[in-house]
């Protein structure tokens, strides 16, 4: 039997990180997708947003969610549009050594004290200099406080979120051997993969470096049916959520990667009340998966998708999508 999840929650962060994240191939896109539910057998057509960070001077909005035009179809049933302002950041980790300690700029995509497209240690002459001290040898932080719109698909469910959200990015694999096993487990898969597709380097650690969030807030709503029919009332509480986030090459085609893509939602209220647990809305969860198929055109990508769980206001279920991603 179906059921209708509604239930106001902590909006997760936008995983605003100070660096590359593995959102980031995702970050200010509109994906239209074909969404076909495991639940009710149906298909219908939705469109997925990702904007962030879009800045006003020191304040940041953002905003994230998915919007079926088939209203049977409502596991993904959230949509937070919000503003942050960084309160601590962690971004800059290089100093030059034996200099005045300030940070240097650093190409992306490559190791700092090295030629671009080179590997230290692999040719002799490829450092250019001593490298660059490393200051933050457990990665990256920052730390942001979020006012946060959510809503439902069709706005008849609203919350209003204050709260606090840590963005961690892991450091590299070559700045920490630890890291590095742990990256080498979770790449396992995908390494065996590569290796039976005869993708160039499949002995390598490819796994980019994974992105966690935490948020912790007060949730104020303004509508939420199902919670004020379980208690009479619609007062703030308090819940946590969490999210990871990594990517990872799978194969290659004419020199263009097929991507994996994996990430974990998690939603939690805080001292939830039994009539709320018992109707299992103090929590919920998401896992997603997608593959990103190669393409000539650097704003955009074929993928497909599949989801399982649900999102706050949403339902239970499994989810097949195939669509078309473009980067604004």
């Amino acid at each position: 039997m179906n059921r209708r999840i509604q239930s106001g929650l902590c909006a997760i962060g936008m995983l605003c990180a100070a660096a590359v994240t593995a959102e980031s191939t995702d970050k200010n896109t509109f994906k239209f997708v074909s969404l076909t539910s495991s639940e009710n057998q149906r298909t219908g057509i939705g469109v997925d947003f990702n904007v962030q960070d879009l800045e006003l001077g020191a304040v940041k909005f953002s905003a994230r969610g998915t919007y079926s035009f088939d209203d049977k179809i409502r596991a993904k049933d959230l949509m937070s549009f919000g503003m942050n302002v960084s309160l601590v950041t962690t971004g800059d980790c290089y100093d030059v050594p034996l200099d005045d300690g300030g940070p240097i700029a650093v190409e992306p995509g490559t190791v700092p004290g090295t030629v671009p497209g080179t590997v230290p240690g692999t040719v002799p002459g490829t450092v250019t200099d001593t490298p660059p001290r490393n200051k933050c040898p457990f990665g990256s932080w920052r730390l942001m406080s979020e006012l946060t719109y959510e809503t439902d698909q069709d706005f008849s469910n609203k919350n209003t979120v204050a709260g606090l959200t840590a963005a961690w990015e892991m450091p590299s694999a070559h700045e920490s051997y630890v890291f590095r096993q742990f990256y080498s487990l979770l790449d396992f898969v995908p390494s065996v993969i590569r290796a039976t597709t005869g993708r160039p380097g499949s002995d390598d650690l490819l796994l980019e470096e994974p992105i966690v969030s935490f948020t912790a807030g007060q949730v104020d709503p303004q509508k939420d049916t199902v919670r004020e029919q379980l208690l009479g009332k619609l007062d703030s509480y308090y819940r946590g959520a969490a999210e990871i986030s990594l990517t990872t090459p799978l194969a290659q085609f004419d020199g263009k990667d097929v991507i994996l893509a994996y990430d974990y939602r998690y939603f939690r209220e805080i001292d939830a009340e039994a009539a709320i647990e018992d109707a299992n809305l103090h929590r919920s969860r998401l896992s997603q998966f997608s593959l990103r198929m190669p393409s000539d055109n650097k704003r955009g990508y074929a993928f497909v998708g599949y989801s399982s769980g649900r999102l706050p206001f949403g339902v239970d279920d499994e989810i097949l999508q195939l669509g078309w991603s473009y980067q604004l």
